[in-house]
């Protein structure tokens, strides 16, 4: 729709404080949400907080807090400074909040009823601070390709979204949909990701008996979920719940009609290929 803007930061993660990388990004989408504000358009200007998974509950672990604990002190960090910037944001998301939870175990449920989802076993080579799972061709001297940190073995039963099947169409789309991907450069970065290997299917769970930090899985109470499919969710789950009243209706499904899909995401470079990618 053509009258409205639906503009987001990536959430940030609460196993340390606000830096200025977080400060640049909010700021830049700040001046975007202000300027279609005067533009006379109707503006949702979401940002927000990943809070869970492994470096929380290690982060949780060293302060002697629980995790949840955890993130609440560090939650408050961000949401000052946002107040000292005079940032206009419309709202803020928690990954803790119920209501994001409930949709992402909708999404979940949903998918493993459609057989997106199926039960492996599985043996790789782990990064814990990326938490993500590498091959023995991607991993460097034994460590991690992205962070430079040793990974470790790890084999175990997990869930996996069967992602293969969709490598063409995301390659199609980003072919076809001007300005999906922007600047250009990360847009054949991202092409040629998709065009140099087989994507493989992605591992969307952990075992509780090794991180039971994380929403659980609705069809098997034994696993969380990977904290990527929780996190990237909220730019979808924040319609329903956290989105301006939309058509002159509250109602949930009417403001998530509205608002979704967004406008604009503004993420960092290091997060490039999980968010146009997976």
């Amino acid at each position: 729709m053509s009258n409205k803007f639906y503009i987001t930061t990536p959430i940030y993660y609460v196993n340390d404080v606000p830096h200025i990388g977080h400060a640049y990004t909010t700021i830049a989408a700040d001046v975007l949400a202000r300027y279609h504000r005067l533009k006379g358009e109707a503006v949702f200007f979401l940002t927000g907080t990943d809070e869970h998974g492994q470096k929380v509950e290690k982060a949780a672990v060293a302060r002697g807090l629980t995790p949840k604990a955890h993130a609440d002190s560090m939650t408050i960090n961000f949401q000052n400074l946002w107040k000292k910037l005079e940032i206009s944001n419309d709202a803020f998301i928690r990954t803790t909040d119920k209501e994001h939870i409930a949709v992402v175990q909708e999404l979940l449920q949903k998918l493993y009823d459609n057989g997106e989802i199926e039960r492996r076993t599985y043996e790789g080579w782990y990064c814990t601070p990326d938490e993500r799972f590498w091959t023995g061709k991607e991993i460097v001297d034994g460590k991690c390709p992205d962070c430079n940190r040793p990974v470790e073995r790890i084999t175990e039963d997990n869930y996996f979204f069967l992602m293969s099947r969709y490598q063409q169409r995301l390659i199609d789309h980003i072919e076809a949909t001007h300005g999906f991907l922007r600047p250009e450069s990360r847009r054949n970065e991202v092409l040629g990701f998709l065009k140099s290997q087989a994507l493989g299917d992605l591992c969307i769970s952990r075992p509780k008996a090794r991180l039971s930090w994380g929403i659980e899985l609705p069809f098997d109470r034994a696993f969380v979920t990977y904290v990527w499919f929780d996190a990237l969710v909220n730019y979808f789950s924040a319609t329903r719940y956290l989105s301006p009243s939309a058509a002159g209706s509250a109602d949930p499904a009417v403001r998530q009609q509205f608002w979704w899909p967004s406008e604009h995401h503004l993420v960092g470079k290091d997060i490039l290929t999980t968010h146009s990618v997976y």
